[in-house]
C-alpha cells in the first residue's frame, strides 16, 4: 500500500488560522481522531504535527491516519512524526492474562511482600504476584541492594534486598529479590525504570528498526527517537534513517531525509544533554518517563534547562506529556493544566504536545482548540506587556562555524533586529529553509513566512516556532521581495501599509 501524496496548494486568506499561534501544536492521532471527520476537525483547529505512536500503532492504523491526513483540507502542511517505542526495559506477560485471555487482567501486590524479578524467559507469560519476568539480561549486574525499581511508571515501587551475584548472574536465569514498598495492582508488560542507573541499552530495538524502515518507506517526515542516552545513539539512529531513505528514493524525490528528534526521558540523557542537542535536529521533553527517572519536583526545572539548551543552539524543542490530561474525559482543562501550557509558551518552546487527549480522549478537536487558544492568549499577553524578543537566553551563534554559515547567521539576526525596531508584522524568507530556521532561532514574536519549493521541507519547518511555510513548487526560487510581500500580506490578512521584513538571498528589504 502507498500513502496518498500530499500536494501543496497555494495559500489564500482562507488559511489565516494556520498562521497562529506562533507556538506549534503537536497532536497524537489515535482511535478517537483517526477517522476522516474528526481528523479534519483536529487539523482545522491548528494541528501542525501529527504524532503516530508506534508503541501501539499498527500498519493498518498508519495507513488510515496518513490517508485521511492527505485528504483533509490543510493536511498537506501538517508534518507526520513517527514516535518509536525505544529500547525499553519491560515486564513480561502474566499467567492470569494467559489463562483468562484477558490482556487487561492484573495481579495484586501488597506492601511488604517479597517479589522476585527474573530474567528467565520461561517466566514470560507465567508471571504472578510472587515472580515476574523482566526483559533486561543485565538486571543483576546493574542493581545493588537498596536500589529502588519502579514498575508501571512508578505505580509500584520495589526495593532490592538481594541479587544473584555468582557467575550464573550472566545467564538467562538471574534473579533479583525485592520488597514491595506500596500496595497496588499491576498489569502485564508494563515499563520498568531503574532511576539513575546507566543501562547500556542499544540505540534502537529490533522493533524500532522495523518501524522506522516502514515509516520511511511511506514518507514519514520526522522520527522521534525514544530513550536516547547520548549523541552516539542519535548518530546511529540518523545513519539508519538515512540508509532507509536511500532505499526508497521515490518517497523522498527531492533528496530530503526525515529529521531526527531525540526524546529526553532519562537521567543519562540529562547528563549528556549538550551533546544530544548538538547531534539531533530537535528535542522532545518527554515528561512521562522523565518524571519517573527524576524526582517529580525537578521535572519543571529540567524542562526549563532543556528548552534553554535548545534555544541556545537554535534547535526546536517540543514540551510533551499530560499538558491537558483531564481533557481526555472532560471538556474543560484544569487551571493547573492551563498554567502548564502557558509556561511552555512563555519559555518560547517551539511546540506543545497532546497525547491521550487527542488520541483516545472524548474531545480530541476541542483539546487542540483549547491548547491553541491558550497559546494565542499567552503570546498576545507577551507582546502587550513587552515581554518580547530579544531575550538574554536566546540563540548564541556558533563561533566555530564557517564563513558562509556566519554570514547567514548575521543576516538572520539583522532581519530579526529590523523587525523588532520597525514593529514589522511579519518576516519573509524566500527559498532558504536553513535561513528560516536561523531566523526562528532568535524567537521573533511575529510569523516567519518561508517560501519553499519542497512540500516535505515545508512540513518539517513546522517543528520551529513561528515558521509557516508556503509551498511554491514551481517558482519559490524566482520570487522577489515584492512578490513575496504581496503573497504574505494576502495570506496574513495584512494591509498594504503594514510593514514586513523580507530576506531574499543576501539582501534584507522592506517591500
Amino acid at each position: 500500500r502507498r500513502v496518498p501524496q500530499r500536494v501543496g496548494r497555494h495559500l489564500s486568506s482562507a488559511h489565516h488560522r494556520r498562521f497562529a499561534p506562533l507556538t506549534k501544536l503537536v497532536a497524537t492521532i489515535g482511535p478517537s481522531s483517526e477517522e476522516y471527520d474528526p481528523l479534519c476537525a483536529v487539523v482545522s483547529e491548528g494541528m501542525s504535527v501529527m504524532r503516530l505512536n508506534f508503541s501501539h500503532a499498527t500498519a493498518e492504523e498508519f495507513f488510515l491516519r496518513m490517508g485521511n491526513l492527505a485528504k483533509a483540507p490543510g493536511g498537506e502542511y501538517v508534518a507526520s512524526l513517527l514516535d518509536t517505542r525505544g529500547p525499553e526495559v519491560r515486564m513480561g506477560g502474566l499467567k492470569v492474562c494467559r489463562d483468562t485471555g484477558n490482556r487487561k487482567a492484573k495481579v495484586a501486590l501488597t506492601e511488604g511482600q517479597d517479589l522476585v524479578l527474573t530474567t528467565d524467559p520461561a517466566w514470560d507469560g507465567a508471571g504472578d504476584e510472587t515472580r515476574m519476568y523482566v526483559n533486561y539480561e543485565k538486571l543483576t549486574q546493574k542493581v545493588r541492594t537498596g536500589d529502588n525499581i519502579l514498575l508501571d511508571d512508578g505505580a509500584i515501587t520495589v526495593a532490592v534486598t538481594s541479587r544473584e551475584d555468582d557467575d550464573s548472574s550472566k545467564t538467562a536465569t538471574a534473579e533479583v529479590l525485592t520488597t514491595v514498598l506500596n500496595s497496588g495492582e499491576l498489569g502485564e508488560r508494563k515499563g520498568v525504570n531503574l532511576p539513575g542507573i546507566p543501562l547500556e541499552l542499544p540505540a534502537m530495538s529490533r522493533k524500532d528498526e522495523a518501524d522506522i524502515l516502514f515509516g520511511v518507506e511511506h514518507g514519514i517526515d520526522v522520527v522521534a527517537a525514544s530513550f536516547v542516552h547520548d549523541a552516539d545513539g542519535v548518530r546511529q539512529i540518523r545513519k539508519y534513517v538515512d540508509a532507509c531513505a536511500a532505499k526508497f528514493p521515490e518517497a523522498y524525490p527531492d533528496g530530503e531525509r526525515p529529521l531526527v528528534v531525540a526524546k529526553i526521558e532519562s537521567v543519562e540523557a540529562l547528563r549528556n544533554l549538550g551533546e544530544i542537542v548538538d547531534a539531533a535536529d530537535g528535542l522532545m521533553v518527554a515528561r512521562g518517563d522523565l518524571g519517573v527517572e527524576v524526582p517529580l519536583v525537578e521535572v519543571v526545572q529540567w524542562q526549563k534547562d532543556i528548552v534553554d539548551a535548545c534555544r541556545h543552539k537554535g534547535k526546536p524543542v517540543i514540551v510533551a506529556t499530560q499538558m491537558l490530561d483531564s481533557m481526555a474525559k472532560n471538556p474543560r482543562p484544569t487551571r493547573a493544566e492551563v498554567a502548564d501550557v502557558t509556561n511552555a509558551v512563555v519559555e518560547r518552546a517551539d511546540a506543545v504536545m497532546l497525547s491521550g487527549e487527542s488520541a483516545a480522549g472524548k474531545y480530541p478537536d476541542l483539546a487542540v482548540k483549547t491548547q491553541r487558544e491558550i497559546c494565542d492568549t499567552t503570546e498576545a499577553w507577551l507582546v502587550s506587556t513587552k515581554r518580547t524578543s530579544p531575550h538574554p537566553d536566546a540563540y548564541v551563534p556558533d563561533s566555530d562555524a564557517d564563513d558562509a554559515r556566519k554570514r547567514t547567521e548575521a543576516l538572520a539576526a539583522a532581519a530579526v533586529a529590523a523587525q523588532h525596531t520597525l514593529s514589522a508584522k511579519a518576516l519573509l524568507v524566500v527559498d532558504a529553509p536553513e535561513t528560516a530556521r536561523l531566523v526562528a532561532a532568535h524567537s521573533p514574536d511575529v510569523p516567519i513566512l518561508a517560501f519553499v519549493s519542497s512540500p516535505r521541507v515545508a512540513r518539517q519547518l513546522n517543528l520551529h516556532r513561528a515558521v509557516f511555510a508556503v509551498i511554491r513548487r514551481d517558482d519559490a526560487s524566482s520570487l522577489d521581495d515584492v512578490a513575496a510581500a504581496s503573497l504574505a500580506r494576502e495570506a496574513l490578512g495584512l494591509g498594504d501599509a503594514d510593514p514586513v521584513v523580507a530576506l531574499v538571498g543576501d539582501r534584507i528589504s522592506l517591500p
